[in-house]
């Protein structure tokens, strides 16, 4: 899977692949049968007060979306 390749090629982390977390409608479109990708950075102070990310997260997530274009296409 491509998008697991990116993650574990920028991460030492090898992803999970499930639906069941947070309140994305990836849940309800993977029970239709698609395939679903899931990718943001880390947000320890998602929906709080001050919710913020760190830029390099999303350096490092651009990075990973653009390996996996360049997977798709190639």
């Amino acid at each position: 899977m491509r998008s697991v390749n990116a993650v574990e090629h920028y991460n030492e982390i090898k992803p999970q692949l499930l639906t069941t977390g947070g309140t994305s409608d990836g849940r309800f479109i993977a029970r239709m049968g698609a395939q679903v990708v899931e990718l943001g950075p880390v947000n320890a102070t998602i929906h709080k007060i001050n919710e913020c990310v760190n830029a390099a997260d999303l350096q490092l997530l651009a990075r990973m979306y653009q390996r996996i274009m360049e997977q798709l296409v190639a």
